[in-house]
């Protein structure tokens, strides 16, 4: 039997995702908690982005040194200078650079629109027996023009594309993030969500039409959704959560006497997805992984997903709120 951990009981968008790219994923992460045994960069340097995209919308965007302040104290506890060169382009000096340049191409940022919050989380409900999903918000404002309310969500990447693009309209983390400012205003008042992101570039060889070194470059999609897209995102949560729980059930009724995990199915369909799964090989080689779960095979660890553990400025647990 899996000694049962307390993050099993907590639903997020993060969680709910990995469940629809691949159940046995879920149950790999999410259950058994097991994650490489490796620096997650990319998220560490995320996380340390925010804290720097905050104090920007706090203070301003002429507080250059500020910013990058918060950005470099953070990110020094966990990344000391010698790895700079490992991690080109997400490092210091192009953080530096993309501070400098909301400066310069979106001076009327904070001049156009009214902070309302920074860094928020809790949870939300999403039907009216007690089901809610924790969340985790950059940001809530109102546009000057004309009141109307909405979220700029901070994403750092590598590069930008079309499908990079794509990914937040139909997602659930914009769904939900657009839920709990419903939850917040009336309906009517909202906007939605603005995916801003950051796209941190070197070149090692330049050409005509980019010179060698670093590029940073800036792009907002705004993903807002109407009322009736919102609630197909809402079906679909719930109907998530639904399939969540059953195989929760299931799971307490298998044993590793058993031929195969009748709980957290596999979804062939993903294993080739973001550059292939990490669990590819555990799922060939072990049609009830029950049977190795004592603990992390090597390379892994076992660190558990909880939000509610994530520190942030403000904590609301929200409500329902009418719309008219």
């Amino acid at each position: 039997m899996i000694e049962p951990n307390p993050a099993w009981e907590v639903l997020d968008s993060s969680k709910l995702s990995d469940y629809l790219t691949c159940p046995r994923k879920f149950f790999y992460t999410h259950v058994l908690g097991w994650r490489p045994d490796t620096s997650a960069h990319d998220l560490y340097f995320g996380e340390c982005w925010h804290i720097a995209r905050e104090y920007m919308l706090l203070n301003g965007y002429e507080d250059i040194s500020g910013a990058y302040s918060a950005f470099i104290s953070k990110y020094r506890e966990m990344f000391d200078v010698e790895t700079d060169d490992l991690y080109r382009p997400k490092d210091p000096v192009a953080v530096a650079m993309a501070i400098r340049q909301f400066a310069d191409e979106k001076p009327r940022d904070l001049i156009d629109n009214e902070v309302l919050f920074t860094e928020i989380s809790g949870t939300v409900p999403i039907d009216f027996k007690g089901r809610r999903l924790h969340y985790r918000m950059d940001s809530v404002l109102r546009r000057k023009e004309d009141g109307k309310i909405f979220s700029w969500d901070h994403k750092s990447t590598k590069r930008f594309s079309t499908t990079w693009s794509n990914q937040f309209f139909l997602s659930i983390q914009n769904g939900t993030y657009t839920h709990c400012l419903y939850c917040l205003h009336p309906i009517n008042q909202v906007l939605g969500i603005e995916f801003c992101g950051t796209c941190f570039e070197y070149l090692k060889r330049g050409s005509k039409a980019r010179d060698a070194g670093y590029h940073i470059t800036l792009q907002r999609v705004p993903a807002f959704k109407t009322p009736d897209q919102m609630n197909a995102w809402l079906w679909t949560v719930n109907n998530l959560y639904d399939d969540v729980t059953r195989d929760f059930d299931r799971l307490s009724n298998c044993t590793e006497d058993d031929a195969v995990l009748m709980a957290f199915q596999m979804n062939p369909e993903s294993c080739g997805k973001y550059w292939g799964c990490i669990f590819h090989d555990f799922c060939i080689s072990w049609p009830n992984p029950l049977q190795r779960a004592a603990e992390p095979p090597l390379g892994f660890r076992e660190e558990f997903w909880d939000p509610r553990n994530m520190k942030t400025t403000n904590k609301m647990d929200l409500e329902w709120k009418g719309g008219e």
